[in-house]
């Protein structure tokens, strides 16, 4: 099994939804973005991984992120 690439979107802060999984961490981080541009405020948005042995790893985008340019 590869790596596998994810975002948790949690509407208003208690609806929680996965989406993917994305071929690669770019392709995830560029859906992020484009994701983060219709949330509201109370919304969140969070980046997950799974392993090769299926360990998940769970973290957080920080503001700035946003602001990059996508590439």
């Amino acid at each position: 099994m590869n790596k596998r690439y994810y975002l948790l979107e949690v509407e208003g802060g208690v609806e929680p939804i996965v989406r993917g999984p994305y071929r690669t961490k770019l392709e995830r981080d560029n859906a992020a973005k484009q994701m983060r541009l219709s949330q509201q405020e109370d919304d969140g948005l969070f980046w997950a991984d799974i392993d090769e042995v299926r360990v998940p790893a769970i973290g957080t985008y920080t503001a700035g992120f946003f602001w990059e340019d996508s590439t």
